[in-house]
Formats: structure tokens, sequence, C-alpha cells
């Protein structure tokens, strides 16, 4: 019995090594990843962007160059970025040895809403993005719409403004382009008015994708007769009306 019991003794004592040196091991290897100038970070990527600039981004971001890729806190860094209303969703990755990644997703503008000095641009959600000048090509402006003052990354609360927003992302695709101002009545009957200057009324935003498809085929119509009219009426999809301008003799 002396012998297998020696056995376990001098078994026991060998796992115990090997846990410290896997120890030692594990402290030696953190202390080279912290200390190493090989991670420490020297350049910062950027991707994904369109409206915001590169500067922009890094500027907020504030992610030193030289400091430890492994200290870095990418939480701080996320919601460092959290600050730029334009951004919907970051993801901040290392790259190693010495590079940070930052991928954004933009919020894209749909309209431009009139403000006390100018405009401001408006996403989906009707989230107040950035001041904008007017003319801003392929947005247009929402009118007929109230909204409580407030400032770049919250909400503008207001039913006319959601529902032209609606409108706005269920026309046909590139049809925005061609709008200069989108407006909603005290009915909540919208007005689309097109870059000729066409009045189009599109009644409730109901089967606006139609509405704006039988849009679409009408205009280019209107275009080559070279008509001069004052408004198309489009309240009931199917059924599309051209007003005419009457001309004195």
């Amino acid at each position: 019995m002396a012998g297998p019991f020696k056995g376990r003794i001098r078994q026991k004592k060998w796992n115990v090594m090997e846990s410290v040196v896997f120890v030692i091991i594990v402290l030696a290897a953190g202390f080279i990843l912290l200390s190493s100038p090989v991670f420490e970070v020297r350049q910062v990527l950027v991707q994904g962007n369109y409206f915001l600039s590169e500067e922009k981004i890094l500027d907020v971001a504030d992610i030193g160059l030289d400091v430890n890729i492994f200290k870095l806190k990418m939480a701080d860094v996320k919601s460092n970025l959290k600050q730029l209303p334009m951004i919907k969703d970051t993801q901040v990755t290392r790259s190693l040895p010495s590079s940070v990644v930052i991928t954004v997703a933009e919020r894209v503008p749909l309209g431009l809403l009139p403000a006390a000095e100018g405009f401001i641009q408006v996403d989906e959600e009707s989230i107040y993005l950035a001041r904008a000048g007017a003319g801003t090509p392929g947005l247009p402006v929402i009118t007929g719409v109230e909204v409580e003052p407030a400032g770049p990354g919250q909400v503008l609360s207001s039913e006319r403004l959601s529902s032209a927003l609606n409108v706005i992302k269920d026309l046909p695709a590139g049809f925005t382009a061609n709008l200069t101002e989108i407006h909603v009545d005290e009915d909540g009957q919208i007005i689309i008015y097109t870059t000729e200057g066409y009045q189009c009324r599109l009644g409730l935003p109901q089967e606006i994708q139609e509405k704006g498809e039988i849009l679409q085929q009408v205009l280019l119509e209107l275009r080559k007769q070279g008509a001069k009219i004052n408004y198309i009426d489009l309240s009931y999809a199917g059924q599309p009306v051209v007003y005419y301008k009457k001309y004195a003799n």
C-alpha cells in the first residue's frame, strides 16, 4: 500500500507545481502584453461613415495613440461616439498588434424641417440630426409641421412629422430626389411639390408606394407633352386626375 500512496503524493505535488508554473506563465504573458511597445496603438481606422468626416469621429472617439491596445476601454470609446446624433450604432474592435477599427452605422437624413434659424435634418425616427442649409440635395422640406424645441440627438415628437417621414420612406426609390417640399395639412392630407413646380395631391398617407409609382408614370408623360398644369390629384390610388392650366383667349 505504501507504493501507490507515495505515488499519489508525488502526483499531487507535480500537479501543484504544474499549476504554479502555469500561473507564472500567464502572469508573464500578461505583463508582456500590457507593457510591450508592440501592442501600443499606432493607428485608428474608421469605416462605414458617409455623412460624418473621419476627423470628426476620431476627435469624439478620443483614442490616444501609444496607449496599450489591451488597456483601451472599448465601452468608453462607444460611449463617446454616442455623443454624435448622426451615429445610430458603432462597433469598436482591436486589430492586433497595434490598430483599432471603428465601424459606424450612420442615421440617414430623410427631410429638412424649418427651424428658427434655417433648417434641421431629421431621420426616419424623427431624430434631430444636424443643422442644414436650404436646398440640401435630395432632401425635401417638410412643412405644415410644428414641433417642440429640441436639440441634436433628440426625438421631435409630432404625428404630422411622422406621417411625412413615412410618406418619404414609402415613395419609390430615388423619387425624393425630384421633390422640393412635402406638406401635411390640418386634415393629414399630403401634398408634394416636384423640382419642376408640379403640385401633387396624395390625399391621406395610404397606399403611398402605389400612388408614387403611378405618379412617376404621369410625370413622365407630362414631361413629354411639356404640359402646363395646376396640379395632379392622386388622392385615390389608380385614379390619377390631372388639372391643366386654362389660358384666356
